[in-house]
């Protein structure tokens, strides 16, 4: 597929997963229509209260999901994108349409440009340090120099978004989509703003942030191998090295050979350290 210079907004199919938004959907259709965005869906996780016959009030089509989580309903809306982009946006009003353009520019030159809340004012304190922590652990893993990984907006070329793959089931599927869009060396983020949620957040900052950085080591493990075990067994030596040498710092023999194994533990480290940053200067 060939790349326009400017992509107009047509050319676009705005996907938003909806779960139980019945007080936020009316204000983020509305935003989106008054954007210019024409082509939107809806893909409904089974709610329960009334935000199906608000979408159908407001004629936008909607569908029912297939699969489990915002996976699932990312899976189940490519089926309905014609266009040659789509944009992703929560259905809980914290995202503006009007930032979809700013995507929208690096669009043509990377598969994956992602919205990066610059305004954390109303991203809880807990949640922020939580989504600091992905951060640096991607970059680790990927080579990135991301600040903002698991944004809810973000923009991809269809023909990227129907050539990954999508085997998570919650709040990890961003993390899983960037993997793909870093192993590629095609993916950016712009910085946009980032409102107060208009409904019952869902995220649990806990069990999902565990969850979220056990997808990132899993998925650096399938997609950028050399540097998931780089720091593995760096880790694993330099750790066994470190233990041994404080436990028999009184025997020189044992010393040395504990000595060897820290050492080559950092070189290991600085090694994957080292690839990482290779990658980061691919994708600059």
């Amino acid at each position: 597929m060939e790349f326009k210079e400017k992509i107009d907004k047509d050319d676009v199919t705005v996907i938003v997963p909806t779960l139980n938004e019945e007080r936020a959907i009316e204000l983020v259709l509305s935003d989106l229509y008054l954007e210019g965005y024409s082509k939107t869906v809806v893909i409904d996780g089974s709610s329960i209260d009334d935000t199906v016959s608000i979408v159908k009030k407001m004629r936008v089509p909607v569908y029912p999901q297939v699969g489990v989580g915002k996976t699932g309903a990312i899976k189940t809306a490519l089926a309905y994108v014609k266009t040659p982009y789509l944009a992703i946006i929560d259905g809980d009003c914290t995202y503006s349409a009007k930032d979809i353009g700013a995507l929208l520019e690096k669009a043509p030159q990377y598969n994956h440009v992602i919205g990066a809340r610059s305004d954390r004012g109303n991203i809880k304190i807990i949640n922020r340090f939580g989504n600091s922590a992905i951060n640096l652990l991607f970059n680790l893993s990927f080579g990135t120099n991301l600040t903002d990984v698991c944004s809810g907006l973000y923009v991809m070329s269809t023909s990227f978004a129907k050539e990954i793959t999508l085997e998570t089931g919650g709040f990890d599927v961003e993390v899983e989509i960037a993997a793909q869009a870093a192993k590629s060396s095609k993916i950016a983020e712009v910085p946009i703003s980032y409102g107060k949620r208009v409904g019952v957040q869902k995220l649990n900052p806990v069990k999902d942030g565990v969850a979220i950085s056990t997808s990132i080591l899993k998925l650096s493990k399938k997609y950028n191998p050399l540097v998931f075990y780089s720091y593995l067994f760096g880790f694993i030596l330099a750790g066994t090295g470190f233990g041994y040498l404080v436990y028999s710092i009184d025997n020189l023999s044992f010393s040395l050979i504990s000595a060897s194994f820290l050492f080559g533990g950092i070189i290991l480290l600085a090694s994957g350290l080292f690839l990482s940053r290779y990658k980061l200067n691919k994708i600059k």
